[in-house]
C-alpha cells in the first residue's frame, strides 16, 4: 500500500475526473495528498520564457482544487506544487513505490489512444510506481475491485496491492485469471468443450492458489475468483458485477515494443471505462514463494 497520493490537476475534464476520484478515495484512505500542475514548455517559441501569469494561473488552479479536497474530506494533509516541463516526463518523475499517481484520461476510442499517445498510457508505461488512470465518464452502477493475475511470480504482488486497496476502501475483491488457447491449436481444429476443460485445469489451479493465499493473508477480506477462457482485458473490464476499480500489472517494455506486441495493461487502458490502477511489476519484491508454494506451506 502506498503512503501518499499525487493528483495531476489541469483545467479540463481529465483533471476533474482525477480530482473527484482522489477525493472519493480520500474518504477511506487518509494519506497525504499532493496536487500538481505542469506548466508546459513544449509550446514555447525559441527564445521566449514563461511569463509570471502562467504560474499565477497554475497556483490559482491548484488552490481551488486544494479547497475542494479540504472541504470534502476533513483532516487530510493537502499540499500543492507547480512543475514546469513536458507533462508526461514531469509526471513520470513523480512516480515511485510509495506513491499513487492519479491521472485523468479522455482519449478512449480515439485515434491517439489507438496508437498509444494518450498521457495516461504513456505515464503508466514508464512509471516507477502505481498509476491510477481515471476515465472521464463512468456510467454504469459498479461495485468492488477486480484484479487480473497471470502465471508470473509477481502476480501475487499485484494481487496484494489490490487486496490492500479493497481493505482500505471497504470493498470486495474479485480475482480474474483469463487465458487463451495457443494459436497453433486454434488454427488446426475447433476446440471442443472437453479439450477446453483439459486446458483450463492448470489455469483454475493457479486461480485457486492465488485466492487461497489472499484469504489466508486477509481473513476479513471478501475474496472470490474466476478463471475464464478469453482475452484478458475484455474479461477484466467485463467482470460480473462490473467493478468500480480494476488493478493489473504491467511489465517494463519500450513504447516501440508495446505498439506492436501489445499487453494486457495497454489493451485495458485503450478500452478503459472504469478507474484502473496499473502496477509496474518492477515494483515487485525480490523473488519469493509463488502462490502455489505459499498455499502449500500454510495448508
Amino acid at each position: 500500500m502506498t503512503d501518499r497520493t499525487i493528483v495531476a490537476v489541469d483545467n479540463g475534464t481529465a483533471g476533474d475526473a482525477a480530482l473527484e476520484w482522489a477525493i472519493g478515495r480520500a474518504h477511506w484512505v487518509k494519506d497525504p495528498v499532493l496536487l500538481v500542475h505542469v506548466v508546459e514548455q513544449t509550446t514555447l517559441v525559441p527564445g521566449k520564457t514563461l511569463g509570471p501569469d502562467r504560474f499565477e494561473r497554475a497556483r490559482t488552479l491548484l488552490g481551488t482544487a486544494a479547497g475542494r479536497v479540504r472541504e470534502a474530506v476533513h483532516g487530510v494533509d493537502v499540499r500543492t506544487k507547480v512543475l514546469t516541463g513536458d507533462v508526461v516526463p514531469a509526471l513520470i518523475a513523480l512516480t515511485g513505490p510509495d506513491a499513487l499517481l492519479v491521472v485523468g484520461e479522455t482519449t478512449r476510442g480515439s485515434v491517439h489512444a489507438a496508437v498509444g499517445w494518450s498521457a495516461g498510457v504513456r505515464v503508466a508505461t514508464h512509471a516507477a510506481g502505481p498509476v491510477a488512470v481515471i476515465p472521464i465518464d463512468v456510467r454504469e452502477q459498479r461495485r468492488g475491485i477486480v484484479v487480473g493475475v497471470d502465471d508470473t511470480d509477481e502476480c501475487l504482488d499485484v494481487a496484494e496491492i489490490a487486496a490492500a486497496e479493497a481493505l482500505a476502501t471497504g470493498q470486495a475483491l474479485h480475482v480474474v485469471h483469463a487465458w487463451m488457447a495457443p494459436n497453433i491449436w486454434l488454427d488446426t481444429a475447433p476446440l471442443d468443450e472437453e479439450f477446453v476443460a483439459f486446458l483450463a485445469e492448470p489455469h483454475q489451479q493457479l486461480l485457486d492458489d492465488v485466492v487461497g493465499v489472499l484469504r489466508g493473508r486477509h481473513p476479513s477480506l471478501d475474496v472470490t475468483g474466476h478463471a475464464v477462457h478469453g482475452t484478458p482485458a475484455h474479461c477484466i473490464l467485463g467482470a460480473d458485477p462490473l467493478p468500480a476499480l480494476v488493478v493489473v500489472g504491467t511489465r517494463a517494455r519500450s513504447m516501440f515494443r508495446r505498439l506492436f506486441l501489445g499487453s494486457v495493461s495497454r489493451d485495458l487502458l485503450l478500452n478503459l471505462d472504469v478507474p484502473a490502477i496499473i502496477v509496474p511489476t518492477a515494483m515487485a519484491t525480490p523473488r519469493r514463494a509463488s502462490a502455489s508454494e505459499e498455499r502449500t506451506a500454510v495448508s
